[in-house]
């Protein structure tokens, strides 16, 4: 069955790979080749070509049945390879899908980071020899002698910054160059910078994690009844009076129970043409330690002033932001620092599509965001300023001024096209 396995997956890749390496001419002999090659498929976002770097399975397959090393060491480590056809099927991205989707992964991380990707130049890079660990791979380097791994340094010429892109993979095979899977990407000048950022990028993730889930934990406990309800409100109520013992005033000592670990700003589009601005913080209980609230702002459209927004996360990772007053509700997924989702209207159920970037904003905005919330007060912030009017018709003597004689009827307030209420098919 083994064997019928892999003359399957060689009839079915023979027609694609024919087509991807047909041309020697055009593969690349050197590695600074692969490299420039690696990034114009960034400077494109051509994943296509992106795909056409990698060697197909079924050619590593024929250099493994039929490699001309017949030694008896590379016979047992041929034989190896014969019996694991998986580590092989893991360089090819027609088989192994992370490889395309972290390509997609590092082009989006590097535009949240600000980078311009058509402005990008090659600086310098560092390749390191990438030894064999995996049982399942001994023998490999009979077919790649060579396998690298390292980081590729780019300049944006546009933004005057400088990036590091880790990579993987850099395989030579035949005299040729394939491969670079890639990796992550932090602005960083140096591979002492570029780890000391992934560290703390990763400390950062772990942390976060682990507060969601202790959260959503507690909140598992007591929808299955592991903590009794009474018990949680009887709990918490000792809590409170205890830590409001000591300060008269709750409103103020409920403030210093909580700590803002995180601040995030996102713009985007309601429908792709309605301009929406959203602020979120994340706070957390200072007895313990752990991320239990959130809150924020946004406005879309014409509006000057921000709304406040009552926001919640459920087991399932989805947020929930209602309108305070509740005049509406989004419901979105965060994922790569872009919330989708919809807006959704309380009394007539119509609703708008959501997309949200994350951005970076001055210091300054964040903390007339943080005044408007702490305070209640709601309004428009400094720095931002509705789109220009046209200016007015000018008169022009001796001609019939062909403005509408009307008065200037007070500007309505723009509300956004609304898509039709759903209808649930029970009514239909």
């Amino acid at each position: 069955m083994k064997y019928l396995f892999l003359c399957t997956l060689l009839l079915l890749s023979l027609s694609s790979s024919a087509k991807r390496h047909k041309k020697e001419r055009g593969l690349p002999r050197t590695e600074v080749g692969l490299i420039n090659n690696l990034l114009g498929c960034l400077s494109n976002k051509d994943t296509a070509n992106y795909f056409n770097l990698f060697i197909p399975f079924d050619t590593l397959w024929q250099y493994v049945i039929h490699n001309p090393n017949q030694s008896p060491e590379a016979t047992v480590q041929l034989k190896n390879l014969k019996e694991h056809p998986r580590a092989l099927i893991d360089f090819d991205p027609a088989y192994n899908g992370s490889i395309i989707r972290r390509f997609a992964e590092v082009l989006k991380k590097g535009e949240d980071s600000g980078i311009h990707w058509k402005e990008i130049v090659l600086q310098h890079y560092q390749l390191y020899k990438e030894t064999i660990t995996s049982r399942s791979l001994q023998g490999y380097d009979l077919i790649a002698p060579e396998r690298f791994m390292g980081y590729i340094f780019v300049r944006d010429v546009l933004g005057r910054t400088t990036f590091c892109i880790s990579v993987s993979e850099i395989q030579k095979v035949e005299g040729f160059f394939f491969g670079g899977q890639l990796l992550n990407i932090l602005e960083a000048s140096g591979i002492d910078q570029f780890h000391e950022k992934e560290l703390a990028e990763q400390k950062y993730f772990d942390w976060l994690e682990q507060n969601m889930k202790n959260e959503e934990a507690h909140a598992d406990s007591l929808k299955r009844g592991l903590i009794d309800s009474t018990a949680a409100d009887s709990i918490a109520s000792v809590n409170s009076k205890t830590a409001l013992a000591d300060d008269p005033n709750e409103e103020d000592t409920l403030k210093k129970r909580r700590e803002i670990v995180d601040r995030r700003y996102y713009e985007g589009k309601f429908d792709e043409e309605i301009p929406v601005k959203l602020y979120v913080r994340y706070m957390k209980d200072l007895r313990t330690n752990k991320i239990t609230s959130y809150d924020g702002l946004y406005k879309f459209g014409d509006q000057v002033e921000y709304a406040k927004l009552n926001i919640t996360r459920d087991k399932d990772g989805i947020w929930i932001m209602d309108d305070d007053p509740p005049v509406g509700t989004m419901e979105l997924e965060l994922k790569y620092k872009v919330y989708t989702g919809s807006w959704t209207n309380n009394e007539n159920q119509t609703g708008y599509d959501v997309v949200l970037n994350q951005k970076d904003i001055p210091s300054a905005r964040l903390q007339q965001f943080d005044k408007m919330l702490e305070s209640g007060k709601l309004g428009s912030v400094a720095g931002e300023t509705a789109a220009p009017k046209p200016p007015a018709e000018p008169v022009v003597e001796g001609m019939e001024n062909t403005a509408d004689p009307e008065p200037a009827k007070k500007e309505e307030k723009k509300v956004p096209k609304k898509k039709k209420a759903k209808v649930d098919s029970d009514e239909e």
